[in-house]
């Protein structure tokens, strides 16, 4: 009886210190409801009426999620699980309940003083849906523009459209917006742009314009932020048990069943987090290898800004992720050798890092235990889940489906040259005479001439040409890779992003240009990496005979240097064999048209 009454006592005083609600104070009204009085607004043509309830709408959206993720973070804080140290089955079940129950407590007190009754805000999931596709900035636009609000049509509808880039409709509104007397720039912005993902933007663009120092202000930034949104993004996982569909009616758990289910449906969602977090609005995939995409940009800025110290920090934080990664233990030793043992025999990870990775690790090994008993599904955000996480089974599993899903695309691929072979058969007499015409335009040039066209390079439009460029040229184009190419250029500056075996280097021709303007390299270099560009363009325009103009993204001079002492019994390829302006994934059947294969036009 003492132990029951213990626990009864406890229970009447977990509201200490917690505000009972504020008698006066209204409820947060339900956004759904002050989303369908502003569709009612919009069909009546009450443009201040639409402004007013939509706004609204967006604002009680955000404070109800707010809300949520103050009152679970503050219950979490002050309800803490303890461990008892009594060897009674029925004492550790009780203190362990008696915490969730102060929990529920808390989180009803909390939320009902913030939110008002709970069953106000039960939001069908049309209606998410309609708020997750930004819906609401469509209906904004049009009243904002209605009572000649430009500013704020033009940021509604561009916060719309980055969500929706096929909606042509306002893919023309913002056209005409740009036409507009009054209509700035900055007016184009996202208003529901998320803090990390834009920092981590920003300080990519300056990464690549080589202003390494300012990236780093943005890149720390952006994982601060990361980290932010990520205990958000977790704290919102805690909510009630979401049914498939109907199966609601059949679910006949017992307790601890109960509280597996729940438990594991979270933990996934917690999981996901990764995922949401890495995916940029406009894009269905996210960014692999985000977090740890961070920290090798950061090592190479701190690095080019003759940070050591950071450096290896930052190096040592990735290798937490990828231990094995040839290249980034290579900089690890050059920045340890630089810096001298001295001074780089204390320098350590991050440690809010490797605290992330534990915690990450530990639910990824109950989602996998979860998946081996219960057969729930779980597929791991991760690349960097380290195998023996995964059990045994399912990595048999796993590669057995690998090797079913290689076996079947190379199905796929022999029946489609086969089906080739047949076309080509019926339609080669036409399809030559289809290439004369197309191949074999002007060179232009009386000192250029083939080497190779598309029928003995086995494809279509491709050519090899000799004496584009004379022998001083070269030795000119020779100079210019020697004195400005950077490591790693175009790949993150990973010295030998190809092979270890090698050292890729790069420039662009803009980089020679701004090198040019500081002095470093005479003009006439830059100008003649220019004009050869150019006049490798007009060949290609003129032999192919190209009814359109033909624009180059970029023109990349290339260098890959032997690395010494790393070439006996070499059986790999110098540049594998790659698909060129998009991401093969060969098990997917997929190419996403992603960086960095796939460049903007």
């Amino acid at each position: 009886m003492a132990l029951w009454f213990s626990c009864l006592t406890l229970l009447g005083s977990a509201r200490v210190g917690i505000a009972e609600p504020m008698a006066d104070r209204l409820p947060l009204e339900p956004y759904d409801r002050l989303f369908s009085m502003a569709v009612e607004a919009y069909y009546r043509d009450d443009w201040q009426g639409v402004i007013l309830n939509m706004e609204r709408a967006l604002q009680n959206r955000a404070a109800l999620r707010r809300a949520k993720i103050h009152c679970r973070a503050e219950c979490s804080h002050k309800m803490k699980f303890s461990i008892s140290n009594s060897s009674h089955d029925l004492f550790l079940d009780m203190n362990y309940f008696h915490t969730v129950l102060r929990k529920a407590d808390c989180l009803r007190v909390c939320e009902g003083e913030r939110l008002g009754p709970h069953s106000l805000h039960h939001i069908s999931e049309e209606v998410q849906l309609e708020f997750h596709k930004r819906t609401p900035y469509n209906y904004l636009q049009v009243a904002y523009f209605k009572i000649k609000m430009l500013d704020k049509a033009v940021a509604a509808a561009h916060t719309f459209f980055v969500v929706n880039p096929d909606h042509l409709e306002m893919r023309q509104n913002l056209e005409y917006y740009r036409m507009m007397a009054g209509v700035k720039d900055a007016d184009f912005k996202d208003l529901e742009a998320k803090a990390h993902m834009e920092a981590f933007r920003q300080g990519v663009r300056l990464y690549t314009d080589e202003q390494f120092k300012h990236s780093i202000r943005f890149l720390e930034n952006a994982l601060e932020e990361y980290f932010k949104a990520n205990t958000e993004c977790r704290a919102l996982c805690e909510g009630p048990y979401n049914f498939d569909g109907y199966n609601y009616m059949e679910y006949n758990a017992d307790l601890y069943q109960a509280i597996t289910d729940h438990y594991i449906q979270v933990l996934g969602c917690k999981q996901n987090c990764a995922t949401e977090l890495a995916t940029r609005p406009d894009r269905e995939a996210p960014i692999e290898d985000f977090l740890p995409t961070h920290l090798d940009y950061l090592q190479f800025a701190y690095y080019n800004s003759e940070n050591y110290s950071q450096a290896i920090e930052c190096t040592k934080t990735y290798l937490l992720f990828y231990p094995n990664d040839e290249v980034m233990n290579q900089n690890l030793q050059y920045y340890q050798a630089v810096l001298g043992d001295e001074l780089s025999r204390h320098l350590t990870h991050r440690e809010d890092i490797q605290t992330y990775i534990n915690n990450s690790l530990l639910e990824k090994e109950l989602l996998y235990f979860a998946n081996e008993i219960f057969g729930v599904t779980f597929i791991d955000p991760d690349k960097w889940t380290p195998e023996s996480v995964i059990p045994v089974k399912l990595k048999a599993k796993q590669k057995a489906e690998r090797e079913t899903a290689a076996r079947i695309s190379e199905e796929i691929g022999n029946l489609m040259k086969e089906i080739e072979n047949l076309v080509d058969e019926k339609t080669k007499e036409s399809s030559e005479i289809v290439k004369m015409v197309r191949e074999g335009g002007p060179l232009l040039f009386d000192s250029v001439q083939v080497v190779m066209n598309a029928r003995l390079l086995n494809g279509t439009q491709r050519v090899l040409l000799d004496g584009v460029i004379t022998d001083e040229e070269c030795q000119e184009m020779r100079y210019l890779s020697n004195a400005a190419a950077s490591l790693g250029d175009g790949y993150y500056g990973k010295p030998s992003p190809h092979t270890p075996y090698e050292r890729f280097q790069g420039v662009t021709v803009l980089k020679a240009l701004k090198l040019s303007q500081k002095g470093t390299i005479p003009l006439k270099t830059s100008r003649l990496f220019y004009d050869v560009s150019e006049k490798v363009r007009r060949i290609i325009e003129s032999y192919f005979r190209m009814e359109t103009p033909l624009h180059f993204a970029y023109s990349h001079l290339v260098c890959r240097t032997a690395v010494e002492g790393m070439q006996d019994k070499r059986e790999d390829l110098s540049h594998s064999v790659h698909v060129d302006n998009c991401m093969l994934n060969s098990e997917a059947l997929e190419c996403p048209k992603q960086h960095p294969a796939y460049t903007e036009r």
